[in-house]
């Protein structure tokens, strides 16, 4: 097996990445330090996300500033996501050649809790005096026992990014659409006006899906661990994507999910009324879709009935892993990145994302004009604070969420609404049997 794992990592290590940077002169692209502090440490991060890179270097300009006598060389390279998490797999069992630090997608977290030997180093020291400050269901995410092993940038509120100009061509207003319901009926105006879709449903990413049922309380597992994704709130949610796309309301994603340059160009050229994902995805409209800009409107998901919530489940936690030669200075600089106030403030600046840490919300540096702001508009946090009481977490720290996640993925959305091969009560059963055999 370790002559199997060396040899894997061996070719791992051929991969090219997507995207490098440096804070130092290493011949890297991205944004460097204006000037390499003498005798810097050299701290390397992995990330599946290239705006986390803009984060990442950053954050270690503002460390060099503050911290001149214990200056950082921050080497970033951004890999695609199933890239990045099969050679971080491969490199912390081979036991070298993993970065100092490193994004892990929240999907896949459970994969590296596995066992007695975590990959990576535990970070109560940088977080538990500080988590009465932060959303504590999300921060749990990452946590092993009484360990925590990463700390997420962000809550994840669940919205719905609306195109006013193709509703406003319909007579249709965001404000009337409060329930799936509505949004389904005003879809057959804006076919009718407009010949566009009022949404499309991902076939090769569930994130879409699984905020439509876990709006519900329902999941791919209950609180028992049992599975329980081929329930009767799942099939109806597949069920009615299924209707909307049968009568035109909704098609298919095109490119299979909201991360590709065929969506972005097709949305670009307004091609769809809206779409359904977190707070997130702003960053997306503002860097491939910068057309969109003072067209797009953000909204409470629709619910289903009054009883519903807003599922928050986070979408990456930063990890140290235990091959990082200098544990306790990428701790701290972990914490000062994304546990302090100041590193939360720039979460919100340069990312967009709703910062973990939500103390900040309703202080003024949340109030400070951005590349957000002026796309969206001044109102973004207004809108996330009134759905503040219904976050719900979900379930999704189960052993084996990220198999439910990829055959949602990869399997049931794609036979259930591209191949309609299987009813969606089929394709559900298909992926509940698999889970359950594989226990």
């Amino acid at each position: 097996m370790k002559k199997y794992l060396t040899l894997v990592l061996c070719v791992m290590m051929l991969v090219v990445p997507l995207a490098a940077c440096s804070t130092g002169n290493t011949g890297n692209t991205g944004t460097p330090t204006d000037k390499k502090p003498a005798e810097a440490t050299a701290l390397t991060f992995w990330t599946y996300v290239e705006q986390h890179t803009e984060f990442f270097n950053d954050a270690a300009n503002r460390w060099n500033t503050n911290n001149p006598n214990e200056t950082i060389n921050l080497s970033c390279e951004t890999y695609p996501v199933e890239d990045m998490h099969n050679k971080l797999l491969i490199t912390l069992q081979s036991g070298q050649g993993a970065p100092d630090i490193v994004d892990v997608n929240v999907a896949k977290f459970s994969n590296f809790m596995k066992g007695n030997n975590v990959g990576f180093v535990p970070l109560n020291d940088i977080i538990e005096a500080e988590k009465s400050s932060f959303l504590e269901a999300v921060l749990d995410i990452y946590k092993k026992g009484d360990t925590y092993y990463g700390i997420e940038y962000h809550v994840g509120a669940p919205v719905i990014y609306y195109n006013t100009e193709i509703l406003d061509q319909a007579g249709v207003k965001v404000e009337d659409l409060k329930y799936w319901d509505d949004l389904r009926n005003a879809g057959k105006l804006v076919l009718e006006k407009t010949g566009k879709p009022i949404i499309t449903f991902e076939i090769s990413d569930s994130w879409c899906y699984y905020i439509m049922i876990t709006e519900q309380k329902s999941d791919y597992f209950d609180r028992n661990g049992e599975c329980i994704i081929d329930n009767d709130i799942n099939v109806k949610t597949l069920q009615f994507m299924l209707d909307m796309l049968e009568e035109g309301t909704a098609i298919t994603t095109p490119g299979g999910n909201f991360h590709t340059e065929e969506y972005f160009g097709f949305m670009a050229k307004g091609g769809a009324a809206s779409m359904l994902l977190p707070l997130w995805y702003m960053g997306r409209f503002t860097d491939y879709m910068p057309e969109l800009k003072g067209k797009v409107q953000i909204a409470p998901i629709p619910k289903w009935t009054d009883n519903d919530v807003a599922p928050v489940f986070g979408g990456t936690g930063t990890c140290v892993t235990v091959q990082c030669k200098n544990p306790d200075l990428a701790k701290r600089f972990l914490f000062d990145a994304k546990v302090s106030p100041e590193g939360a403030a720039q979460i919100w600046n340069v990312l967009g994302f709703d910062p973990l840490r939500w103390d900040i919300w309703e202080t003024d540096v949340m109030k400070v004009p951005n590349k957000y702001t002026d796309y969206f508009g001044p109102d973004i946090f207004e809108i996330i604070m009134k759905m503040k009481d219904e976050f719900y977490p979900t379930y999704i720290t189960h052993e084996q969420f990220p198999k439910a996640n990829e055959l949602v993925a990869k399997n049931v959305l794609f036979k259930a609404l591209s191949e309609k091969n299987l009813t969606p009560a089929e394709a559900l059963k298909e992926a509940a049997n698999e889970l359950k055999s594989s226990k």
